[in-house]
């Protein structure tokens, strides 16, 4: 798959998650906002009945204040009553009856006719005239005006007498917050928590619900008001104003769906990230194993080549077969030999990597001063012969470790060896060995720093990749495989150890291993 596919792939990946959750987004925004409003809506309703409740009791008091005056009236007009008689129509003619008229035009009349016993509580012979045979069309007519007075009477004296009472007399609070949790409940809002206060007209606070006296800290705090009595003359009107503290967590309920939703689409995204990651470091190794293999092919060949060279020189009768020309022969084979079982290693390194076995590490108690000691007598005279110098500070007290002797001996020639490979050209090569213990008592620290080119930034994260080289001029410049640095982090992990890298463009690079001790 060329690399612009998988870019494109990539991209298409990336704008569709982006869609999806914007497309999630804005739903649960959607959610959250008609979630808002019917809470507003619910909370406005409530209190919009609440006041009408209110206002309705008052006028209640009112009515029930005229209708216990009215009946004393007609008490005292009954009183005065008791001495009329009601003849029976079978002593007197009905012709015969007069009535005084100011009776009739007294209301109380009326009144106490309609308050007497049925006719059949009566003794036959006692029993009155009934209330229809003496009221007429203008007696009823004259009866609702009455009614329709004592209603105005009433709302009038609730306009005048009642607005300008102060609110705490005209507002039984207990019976406010009654009205108040049936509504919420109603509602569906019971388990909502909720605090109040109610100000008059003047904008005092006349009352605050209880438990919030210690947090009442003025009307910004409020979510919702509502004025009461808005029947009465004028336009301030005392007002209750509400503060729902959990009013944000209620209105946010719908992040309940969407978190899980939310949480899914971003995994799914990971995933998917891991997967392209997988996928893109594995073209990575392949291109990398690719040049391996060519790399190896150019190094195998030249040795090769070699040795057959040599061999047609010796096997020419033409060629002259002098002492110096045979050693030089020969020498030229040796070394080659010594080249291609070096590539033959690196092959079998290759081998350990992809089988990532522990059979061939053998542990045991070594002086790690012993080894850095073999390794620096082999190549400080190389590391002299090139003009460069090879120095040691071994400090550690406790420098025994459980290793593998010839693996931990391969991890220093392999960081040497990369130490002289990349040395600067302006300057002469300074090597340094140096050991000591770390302040846990249980870890020694070895530390092999050169001044060489450095490595850059970019490809310091990548060093302990397989395959992996750090360029100097061609391809070939330098000879390798990119295993080396691998090699040495998967034996020092076998080891229980760390490795790590420090470097500087163009001033040098240190790496640190930190190896597990045991007693001496």
């Amino acid at each position: 798959m060329k690399k612009s596919t998988i870019w494109m792939l990539i991209t298409i990946l990336v704008v569709v998650f982006i869609a999806l959750i914007g497309v999630e987004i804005s739903y649960m925004r959607s959610l959250i906002t008609i979630h808002t409003n019917d809470f507003d809506g619910a909370v406005h309703r409530s209190l919009a009945r609440v006041a009408y409740f209110l206002e309705r009791d008052e006028t209640q008091r009112y009515l029930d204040l005229e209708l216990e005056e009215r009946d004393r009236r007609m008490l005292d007009a009954q009183s005065s009553m008791r001495k009329w008689t009601l003849v029976p129509p079978s002593s007197v003619d009905a012709d015969s009856i007069t009535f005084d008229i100011t009776l009739l035009a007294n209301p109380a009349f009326y009144s106490y006719l309609t308050q007497m016993p049925e006719d059949d509580d009566l003794d036959p012979e006692r029993k009155g005239i009934s209330l229809e045979d003496v009221m007429t069309s203008e007696d009823l007519k004259d009866k609702y005006l009455r009614q329709k007075d004592l209603l105005n009477d009433v709302v009038l004296r609730v306009l005048h007498q009642a607005s300008n009472r102060p609110v705490e007399q005209r507002v039984d609070f207990a019976q406010l917050q009654a009205y108040l949790d049936a509504e919420l409940d109603m509602q569906g809002l019971s388990s909502v928590p909720y605090h109040y206060v109610v100000e008059n007209k003047m904008g005092e606070v006349v009352y605050i619900s209880e438990d919030f006296e210690d947090y009442y800290d003025g009307f910004e705090q409020f979510n919702y008001r509502q004025d009461l009595f808005i029947n009465d003359p004028g336009y301030v009107y005392p007002t209750i104003y509400v503060w729902f503290p959990t009013r944000d967590q209620y209105r946010h309920t719908p992040l309940g769906i969407f978190i899980p939703t939310l949480a899914l689409s971003l995994l799914l995204l990971v995933l998917s990230v891991i997967v392209v990651n997988s996928f893109l470091r594995q073209k990575s190794y392949s291109d990398m194993k690719s040049d391996f293999i060519s790399n190896m092919t150019h190094e195998l060949k030249t040795p090769v080549s070699c040795i057959s060279l040599a061999s047609q020189m010796l096997s020419d009768k033409d060629v002259a077969k002098s002492p110096a020309v045979i050693e030089h022969i020969t020498t030229v084979i040796s070394d080659e030999s010594k080249r291609l079982s070096m590539l033959v290693e690196k092959v079998l390194q290759l081998s350990m990597f992809s089988k990532n076995e522990n059979k061939t590490i053998n542990f045991r108690n070594l002086d790690l001063h012993e080894v850095v000691d073999v390794v620096v007598q082999t190549l400080k005279l190389k590391v002299e012969q090139s003009g460069g110098v090879l120095e040691t500070d071994l400090g550690a007290e406790q420098n025994c470790v459980l290793a593998d002797e010839m693996h931990i001996t391969n991890v220093l020639f392999n960081l040497l060896d990369n130490a002289m490979k990349y040395s600067s050209e302006e300057r002469s090569l300074h090597l340094k060995i140096t050991t000591s213990n770390l302040d846990d008592g249980k870890s020694l620290l070895l530390s092999i720093e050169d001044n060489g080119i450095g490595i850059a930034k970019e490809d310091l994260k990548k060093i302990f990749d397989r395959f992996f080289r750090v360029q100097k001029g061609n391809v070939h410049n330098v000879k390798g495989f990119g295993l080396g640095l691998s090699y040495v982090q998967m034996i020092i992990h076998k080891h229980r150890g760390t490795i790590a890298a420090e470097s500087e463009l163009g001033k040098g690079t240190t790496f640190n291993i930190i190896l597990p001790t045991i007693k001496n």
